[in-house]
């Protein structure tokens, strides 16, 4: 099938053989992955140290092959929209809750002489007494 095509329907990509061990990932020998986009080699050609490719760019196998990408990114949790829509999601869900922790600070007070004799410790710990919310919360 691909025999029968059009020249003009293929692109034509030129790589240093350096580059084509660095740049292009190969399915096998008649069809490889470059910057994203599969490609179906028709011809080959060197000159010199440079490799030309006439190729068919195949537009179905490289949109197949992003949907399964993304499709195994979101199964290990790495689709990085879905990281985003988590992110969000989490700090909207922290904004009903008090951020920062309460810290309980008691004061030592002393006692009075006068109360030496009665059934009291010498010292104790008075908590911190905090005011009712103003204005009151209305339920209704």
């Amino acid at each position: 099938m691909i025999g029968g095509l059009d020249q003009n329907e293929l692109v034509l990509l030129k790589f240093s053989k350096e580059e084509t061990k660095e740049k292009l990932q190969w399915e096998h020998s008649k069809e490889f992955e470059y910057n994203g986009q599969m490609y179906d080699v028709v011809s080959k050609e060197i000159r010199g140290d440079t490799i030309y490719y006439r190729c068919w760019w195949d537009h179905e196998e490289t949109a197949l092959n992003k949907k399964l990408k993304k499709l195994v990114a979101g199964a290990f949790d790495q689709d990085e929209d879905q990281q985003q829509t988590h992110k969000r999601l989490n700090n909207f869900l922290q904004s009903f809750f008090i951020s920062e922790a309460f810290q309980w600070r008691g004061k030592l007070v002393e006692i009075s002489e006068v109360s030496l004799h009665s059934n009291l410790p010498r010292h104790w710990f008075c908590s911190r007494c905090l005011p009712p919310p103003t204005p009151p919360p209305q339920f209704g």
